[in-house]
This record gives structure tokens, C-alpha cells and sequence, in this order.
């Protein structure tokens, strides 16, 4: 299993809002938008070594620090990015 980014719930919430993803837009300049989406990955990681670690239930305290605005832009972004992976939750029990 790779290294995982070890942060707290509140910075991996704080990292996914860094990521800036409600201000993309078609226009948005191509550097800008691949360090966007960088970040975005970034709390990803962080998100699954979080999940790892404490379990679902871990990455649902940080999902419900998010706004409803926030969590669909991350989840719509991310959900692909994460099933082209082999990234399974652990079972729980």
C-alpha cells in the first residue's frame, strides 16, 4: 500500500476548499486550473490514507465539513479520478 498524506479531518476539509474547484471554469487558465486540480488530488490522497486509517466513517467527518457546493464540485472531479485507481475502502468488522 503507498504512503498516504496523514492530515486531521478540518485539513483535508481545508485542503479540498485550497483547491478552489467552485472557481473553475471553461476559461480558467491551463496552469492555473492543473495546479487546481493538483491541490484537489492532493486532499484526495489525504482523503483515502484518512479513510484507511480511521475507516468510512473518518472520511465522512470530513465530507461533512464541507458545504453542499463544495462537496459536488470535489466529488464530481475526484469520483472519476478514483475509479481509474485500484483504491479500495477497507471493510469494516
Amino acid at each position: 500500500m503507498p504512503e498516504r498524506i496523514e492530515l486531521e479531518p478540518d485539513e483535508v476539509a481545508g485542503l479540498i476548499r485550497g483547491a478552489r474547484l467552485l472557481e473553475l471554469r471553461a476559461d480558467t487558465p491551463a496552469e492555473r486550473r492543473g495546479q487546481q486540480l493538483a491541490t484537489a488530488l492532493t486532499a484526495l490522497d489525504a482523503l483515502c490514507g484518512l479513510c484507511e486509517r480511521g475507516g468510512p466513517d473518518a472520511a465522512w467527518d470530513v465530507l461533512e465539513l464541507l458545504d453542499r457546493r463544495e462537496l459536488l464540485a470535489f466529488c464530481s472531479l475526484m469520483a472519476g479520478e478514483l475509479s481509474d485507481t485500484d483504491w479500495r475502502a477497507p471493510q469494516e468488522g
